[in-house]
Order: structure tokens, then sequence, then C-alpha cells
């Protein structure tokens, strides 16, 4: 093993998987832990790596995040992945291209939702990012450092273990779902989340196993450090604006984009819903070396059900500390059901930008074709 890989896992949280399952077990799945790395930012990055990629969605506008929910979100979930391979023989396979295509329709969901540009498939991760979900599978169990002697070992899986988000229990499409929930007590700092939308990631290996195996994913995170983008000016989960509540997870996160040093330590957070104050609890303010620094807060007695009309959350994150200077971030989340039309008269611009100027009246309605 190479000495930068024995970095990364003696940074991990000290777990080491084998008969180990973390994770997500209340939606019968299990995910690694998330990799530990630390990237230093460097003023001049213009020389770095960077790619012009699909914008964004508005999701200040309804309309375009309905429309982006029901293309991109929805039908990726339903793609089957028709894999080659056979784990009696240790046979790693591949996944059809249109599975393949599905996992980053997923990704792109994501990011486009949080404000940042398509992330790519980065091929030449693939094959051992394929092995690796297959050592997963084969012996059901998660490891970062899988040992030699685990059925369908092989050294490329292995450097893929040790690179890549990983998720049992499901594949695919269906894992990036997982790794973006980030359930189970483990993964409380969301490490899964925060690598795939990460500003300076816009590339990922990928490898699913299935159907006559246990599901399984590796995710080659560790690809190339790109600049960092000029936007958004924050990443958070679930994102500023409209967004569908099947996206909206136990946990909420908020990290900045920016090169200066971000420290959450003595950050406080609070949420109405209106004017009545939502109970939340601050779940992780200083665990950093996932992508960028982020808080983490879960929300008390939050449930959202089809036929919902739209409910609006005010987030205020007060004593960030920007390069040494105190900042606070306010937004609104409006989590709504896609299926439903509820209807907002808007004064200065919400639909441009303006989150805090909207009210909402009594309309609300659903529809079968959705738009």
């Amino acid at each position: 093993m190479s000495a930068a890989k024995c970095g990364v896992l003696f940074l991990l949280l000290a777990v080491t998987f084998g008969a180990m399952h973390l994770g997500a077990e209340d939606y019968g799945e299990s995910l690694g832990e998330p990799l530990f790395r630390l990237i230093e930012e460097q003023p001049g990055e213009t020389g770095l790596v960077t790619h012009a990629l699909t914008e964004a969605v508005n999701t200040s506008s309804r309309s375009a995040v309905v429309s982006f929910f029901n293309s991109e979100y929805t039908p990726a979930l339903s793609v089957p992945m028709q894999w080659t391979g056979n784990v009696a023989t240790c046979a790693a396979g591949a996944t059809s291209q249109a599975y393949v295509d599905a996992t980053f329709q997923i990704i792109n969901f994501y990011r486009g939702m949080a404000g940042l540009a398509d992330a790519t498939n980065a091929t030449s991760y693939n094959q051992n990012a394929q092995e690796a979900a297959l050592i997963m599978s084969a012996n059901g169990s998660l490891s970062h450092d899988p040992p030699s002697n685990w059925t369908c070992w092989t050294s490329g899986g292995d450097a893929a273990a040790g690179a890549s988000n990983l998720a049992l229990g499901n594949a695919g499409p269906h894992a990036m779902v997982a790794y973006v929930r980030d359930s189970g007590s483990f993964n409380y700092f969301v490490g899964h989340r925060r690598w795939i939308l990460y500003p300076r990631r816009n590339q990922f290996g990928t490898g699913s196993v299935g159907e006559t195996t246990t599901s399984a994913n590796a995710l080659y995170v560790f690809t190339s450090t790109v600049a960092r983008p000029p936007t958004p000016d924050k990443v958070a989960w679930p994102p500023e604006g409209y967004v569908p509540y099947q996206v909206v997870y136990p946990r909420w996160s908020l990290s900045l984009n920016t090169s200066a040093v971000v420290s959450f330590a003595s950050a406080d957070v609070s949420m109405t819903e209106g004017v009545t104050p939502v109970s939340l609890s601050v779940v992780s303010r200083t665990d950093n070396g996932y992508g960028d620094n982020t808080i983490v807060w879960e929300p008390s007695g939050l449930s959202f059900t089809p036929g919902a009309q739209d409910r609006v959350f005010t987030v205020t994150v007060s004593n960030i500390m920007v390069g040494g200077t105190p900042q606070t971030e306010v937004f609104n989340v409006v989590v709504i059901d896609s299926n439903v039309v509820t209807d907002l008269i808007f004064s200065d611009g919400f639909e441009f930008g303006n989150s805090n100027a909207w009210s909402i009246i009594g309309a609300t309605y659903r529809i079968d074709a959705l738009f």
C-alpha cells in the first residue's frame, strides 16, 4: 500500500470495516465511512484543469425545479443495471452505459440543485471501481482497505476502495441518493455528500454490481482537484429555493465556496417555518477534511408527505468565521411536492433571486400531468 493511501486511512475515524456494517440501516443500505483528505487552497489556481459544464438549475423558479426533478431525478432511478459480471467467478463485468449515465444523472441532479456545474465520468477509474464494488458485494462488508484474503480481491479494487465512497445494499443511481442522504450514526458529518457536492471536483469514476449478487457501488472521488469555481457562494443541502420533499433529508448542511479559511467552530444555526421556530441540533461543526468545511444540523419534528402545500423554512447560520471575519448566511428553503401547484404572489422578483420576496395564498391542488 502506498504511503499516501496509508495517510488517508490512518486519518479516518479509526474505524475499520470487516464484519462491521455502518450507515443507513433504516433504509436497508450500508455506507462505508467517508474518506478523509485535506486539500490545501492555493491562491493561484488558474492553471488547474477546469471544464465548461452544464449550468445549474435556477432553484428560485418552481417550474424549473419541477421540470428538473421530473426529467433528471425520477427516470434515472428506474434504469436497469444489466450487469455482465459473476461473483462466483470473480468477474467484475460491467453495467450498461445507460446505467452509468443514470448514475451521473443523479449526481448532477444534486449538483445542479446546489448550484454546481455537472460532473463527468472519468472513465479511466471505472474498472478499478467496478472491482471494488465486486469485492464489497462478494464479502458482504465494506472496507476502504480490504484485506488480500477477501473473496474476489484485486489490487485495482483495493486501490479504488481507498479512494471511493462505498455503498452496500444499493448501486448506481440509488447509491448516489444514499450518499447524499448520508444516514447512519457514523455519517453525522455527511462526508459522502460533501465529496459529491465539492466544488473542486468535477469528475468521478463509478462501478456497480448487483442483480445476481448483493448490490454494491464504489464512487471514485479522489480524482483530479480543479480550480475553485466562482459560483455558487455557498453549497447547502437542501439548497436555497424550491426543493422536492423526496430529497429533503434529516441532515441539513452548509459550506461556503471560497478559498478563504472558513470555520464553523463557533457558528449557530436557527430555523423558522413562517414565524414558528424549528427545534434543531447541530451535530457537526469541526469535522473537516471531507471536501469543504461544513456545518451539519438535524431539525426535529419535520415530516413531509405527498399532497402537501409548499412549506417555507428560513435558515440562519451565524458567526461563521471567514478569513477571521464573522459572517451570517440567511436563506429560504421551500419544500414542495412536484405534483402540487401552489399559487404564489411574488414581489420584488423572487423568481429572479430575491428569496425573501413572496407570500403564499391558499389555492393548492394536485395535478396528474406535471409541468
